[in-house]
């Protein structure tokens, strides 16, 4: 009797456990299923596809770029022939303006038309402007893009657009790197490409689910616990108007250790550009948007990276005064929201306006 007992109660344990892992499975894919008509981010299948340290899309790549949980500012984007995330294909030979950044130039949260090149085109009306941008890179891999298509394109006017940490995030350790970076102890320039993905890898990157769990979500065990997590972030429909700090005429100084990293990655930057013959650069630079804020005075490294590019020659647009004359006529929010820090497309029409006002005066006195 005692048997028969023990292997109807070890079948009835095999059974509930088999009926739920069919249920959880079940589940699985009723998420997937769901998650695939969704504009859920789709892979981006990234790689050194069109130069050995130029991290980008493959050619004519088709995916879905979108934020957070509720998948706000759901974007389809389209690779070109060169793989870069732009609206024509790249001729060589053509006298576009070619426009260098990372996520800033892609801008895969906003419309086509809101982009800054496609904002940079029409304020120029004249050349093309190709964008190549490439998110999470920095100052020296815009060195190397800016190498790549004077050589390979023959393009010889650009716009470089910058965050005001661009420099600083030249170091290897920064995960902002494609290629060349800093060594963080020596300061010497090396090469750190990021490895190819595995098997595993590219297999979950062709699940939604999967693919909503760490774009969307981020997820990890940590983000669960944050009041972050659970909210949208959504701003309200109707916005206050913004106290106004006076921009100061003195602004404060950077750190011994940061300015030396920032002049390390300005000078390698500077002497790669001075090896291309012909080529004109206008800066367009991000402040640090913190200090728009009332009572905050933080040290802004787009302020020191500016003045020495000047010192060299170079024409900058720096965003503070722009932005602080923005401030004072409008409520209007300079950002995508509070869940997402980039520039929106007003932000960015204010920024491409002066870099266009600067190209074409740089351009007659080249003349």
């Amino acid at each position: 009797m005692w048997p028969v007992l023990l292997s109807t109660s070890i079948f009835d344990v095999i059974k509930r456990a088999l009926f739920l892992f069919i249920g959880a499975l079940a589940a699985i894919l009723a998420a997937e299923v769901i998650l695939r008509i969704l504009p859920v981010s789709t892979s981006t299948k990234t790689g050194y596809h069109v130069a050995p340290n130029i991290l980008n899309y493959p050619a004519h790549h088709e995916w879905i770029a979108a934020t957070g949980w509720d998948l706000r500012n759901s974007q389809r984007m389209r690779s070109n022939n060169m793989g870069f995330a732009a609206e024509q294909d790249f001729v060589v030979g053509s006298n576009a303006v070619g426009l260098i950044g990372d996520s800033y130039v892609e801008a895969s949260m906003l419309s086509s038309k809101d982009r800054p090149a496609a904002q940079l085109e029409r304020l120029l009306a004249g050349p093309q402007v190709y964008a190549m941008g490439a998110p999470g890179s920095s100052l020296l891999d815009y060195a190397e893009r800016i190498a790549w298509a004077n050589q390979t394109l023959g393009l010889t006017t650009f716009v470089v657009l910058m965050e005001n940490s661009d420099a600083s995030q030249a170091l290897c350790n920064s995960g902002n790197v494609h290629a060349w970076c800093l060594d963080p102890d020596t300061l010497e320039l090396v090469i750190v490409r990021r490895p190819p993905s595995s098997f595993l890898k590219d297999l979950l990157r062709e699940s939604a689910l999967a693919q909503y769990l760490n774009s969307q979500l981020k997820f990890s065990i940590s983000r669960l616990t944050s009041r972050d997590f659970w909210s949208s972030g959504t701003p309200s429909d109707v916005l206050p108007v913004p106290a106004v700090r006076e921009e100061v005429d003195v602004q404060p100084q950077l750190g011994s250790a940061q300015r030396k990293v920032v002049d390390a990655s300005v000078n390698i930057f500077l002497s790669r550009l001075e090896t291309l013959k012909g080529i004109r650069v206008v800066f367009a630079i991000d402040m640090n948007r913190e200090n728009l804020k009332p009572s905050i005075s933080l040290p802004d490294e787009g302020f020191h990276v500016a003045e020495r590019l000047r010192a060299r020659g170079y024409v900058v647009v720096h965003s503070e005064s722009l932005f602080r004359e923005h401030q004072r006529r409008s409520p209007l929010n300079l950002e995508v929201g509070p869940y997402d820090g980039h520039l929106n497309s007003l932000g960015i029409g204010l920024l491409m306006n002066e870099a266009a006002e600067a190209l074409k005066k740089n351009s007659t006195n080249a003349e």
